[in-house]
């Protein structure tokens, strides 16, 4: 999910959740760089907080403990996709708090299926540092790039109709 993120720092600001997962975009495949920025117990949540049916299709899905779930979900969507376009469109924080609103265009690599897809980033600080990150995307976009074949019969309309995708 690598993308342009401004680099001019405010020395004032250089703890603020918002710059810390600044940091920590500009380099978050490297365990090393990551886990200056993050606490002892950082937890991460991608996507969801435990769902059997996602993490077999995006195994970086779910909770994790420890910073390196958070790296290897950057690692991971780079074997997964191609990203072609990761912007970040907005942001704000408060004294303990970050989030940052933005778009992705990925592109999977086994398929060469293109999708694009809103993104969200809360980001938790404690003396520093972050302790919390969660990453929301829409996963029902995502899943499709992998799709090779089949119908989905979806019945999610109380009137009883079926919607096919």
């Amino acid at each position: 999910m690598p993308g342009t993120v401004n680099t001019r720092r405010n020395p004032a600001s250089e703890t603020s959740p918002l710059a810390i997962m600044q940091a920590i975009l500009s380099n978050p495949t490297d365990l090393d760089f990551v886990e200056q920025y993050t606490t002892d117990d950082f937890t991460y949540v991608s996507l969801n907080y435990e769902s059997p049916e996602v993490k077999h299709v995006l195994p970086w899905a779910g909770t994790t403990r420890g910073t390196e779930g958070l790296v290897q979900a950057f690692v991971d969507v780079s074997r997964y996709w191609r990203v072609d376009e990761f912007e970040i469109q907005d942001s704000f924080e408060n004294e303990d708090g970050a989030a940052i609103f933005g778009t992705f265009t990925y592109t999977s690599n086994t398929l060469g299926k293109t999708v694009t897809s809103p993104f969200s980033v809360l980001a938790r600080g404690r003396d520093g540092k972050l302790h919390y990150v969660q990453f929301m995307e829409d996963t029902f976009a995502t899943v499709r790039s992998f799709r090779e074949s089949g119908q989905y019969h979806i019945k999610a309309n109380p009137d009883g109709s079926e919607v096919r995708i």
